[in-house]
């Protein structure tokens, strides 16, 4: 692999090298390089497209992406190599460095920069049917099931984002047991007074307000702590919530994996640092709870 500038490019015959735009469809409708062909190197089919070109391995390459910070048409230069191709140039700079030197075409020639969380002031609301999943734990194993959301809305004013989750206690349901290993016995236990007593308390509420998102708010990383608080069984305490927040057309796509201590709301059954001699009955004090919530 070789580093080439734009200058150098330029010099070049364009009869003696392929040019190819590694980024996905959409970036490359909206703006690339004339001449440029198409195969993204995020793709599983970049192997095939690239064959279907039927290029000697001598053939020089020159591959480009976006900026010098990008990993994308080193990635691609690396993958020729694997197909044997021993004439490869990457491009400095990428399609934002030529701007200035080079004829670029496409049809709007605006690029959607998605790599960091860009949102407007609105508010976005939870699609129906929203479920969380939840898992229990003691020293024997685990159980797992979901719990759906009655409501929930997120407002982004002024970079702060308020939101507010209201969850169903009476629609807890186990999953990783049928009816006949003891799944309605499960349920009604956990919507008894050993545990959420939903019969009083039939709704848990999260809530948040004047949070921000991360300096650089990457799409594919943690991108937002919700400090705020969690209420159940009539108990408000403190929960933070360390959020992936991803753009997905006009929605926002909600994920996160939160850790709960339960005895944090003076749900203790099973608990051994209120009780002696459980035996069996020894139930861990954590509660993992998984999201994936749409908001439109």
């Amino acid at each position: 692999m070789t580093l080439l500038n734009v200058k150098e490019l330029q010099n070049l015959d364009k009869s003696t090298y392929t040019l190819i735009h590694v980024l996905p469809e959409e970036h490359f409708n909206s703006i690339h390089i004339k001449g440029a062909v198409n195969i993204c190197v995020y793709e599983m089919s970049f192997f095939d497209k690239v064959k279907e070109l039927n290029l000697s391995s001598q053939q020089n390459i020159v591959v480009y992406g976006d900026s010098n910070n990008d990993l994308d048409a080193k990635a691609a230069a690396g993958k020729l190599s694997q197909l044997g191709f021993n004439n490869i140039f990457v491009l400095e700079g990428g399609i934002n460095s030529v701007k200035a030197d080079l004829e670029l075409v496409g049809e709007s020639q605006a690029l959607n920069e998605d790599q960091l969380l860009s949102l407007d002031d609105k508010t976005y609301e939870i699609v129906e049917q929203s479920k969380l999943n939840w898992t229990g734990q003691n020293a024997n194993g685990k159980h797992t099931g979901e719990i759906s959301l009655n409501k929930g809305m997120l407002e982004l004013k002024d970079k702060q984002l308020n939101g507010e989750f209201i969850i169903d206690m009476n629609s807890i349901k186990t999953l990783d047991l049928t009816q006949e290993q003891g799944a309605s016995y499960l349920d009604a236990h956990l919507k008894s007074d050993d545990f959420f007593l939903s019969k009083l308390f039939p709704q848990a509420t999260f809530s948040f307000k004047n949070v921000s998102l991360k300096e650089l708010p990457y799409q594919t990383s943690i991108n937002c702590i919700l400090n705020g608080e969690l209420s159940i069984r009539g108990i408000s305490k403190k929960q933070n919530v360390n959020a992936l927040i991803a753009r997905v057309e006009d929605k926002l796509v909600l994920n996160a994996r939160v850790e709960i201590d339960r005895t944090n709301w003076d749900i203790i059954y099973g608990s051994s640092k209120f009780f002696k001699y459980l035996g069996m009955h020894k139930v861990f004090d954590t509660i993992f709870i998984e999201m994936r919530l749409e908001l439109k």
